[in-house]
């Protein structure tokens, strides 16, 4: 979000777009990647849709072309979209990876998932908690 909002602040409306345009089609084609992998490597789980095979495939396989064209056309646009990709990686880090963290970070990420909450009318059910595995 801080990235995002100084690229608002600094460029364009039409260069956020770019950014944001590749790093939805990265997405995509991962989630896509990973439904392969998991039909794949665990084919018994339950799938409320399950579809042919061919069609993720030939999905990957369009993605693949528009998404090296892409870095093959507009490299520092694909570049500045990975930068925004990875700004989430220490985050990840820090709320999700880090076990022990100290008390006072623990009560920081808490208070500041509240005020998310709170925001964005999100809440868990009742009775009902964040599994963990």
């Amino acid at each position: 979000c801080l990235a995002t909002l100084i690229i608002m602040l600094v460029g364009d409306t039409y260069t956020l777009i770019n950014y944001v345009s590749f790093i939805n089609y990265l997405c995509y084609g991962v989630t896509i990647l990973g439904l392969i992998v998991l039909r794949w490597k665990k084919p018994k789980i339950f799938r409320p849709i399950k579809v042919n095979l061919l069609v993720p495939i030939t999905y990957l396989a369009f993605w693949a072309f528009l998404l090296i064209f892409s870095l093959y056309s507009e490299p520092v646009v694909c570049g500045i979209g990975l930068i925004i990709i990875l700004t989430g990686v220490p985050v990840f880090f820090l709320g999700v990876y880090w076990r022990n963290k100290p008390k006072c970070i623990n009560r920081l990420i808490e208070s500041i998932t509240c005020w998310g909450q709170k925001l964005c009318f999100v809440v868990y059910p009742q009775g009902g908690v964040a599994e963990e595995e």
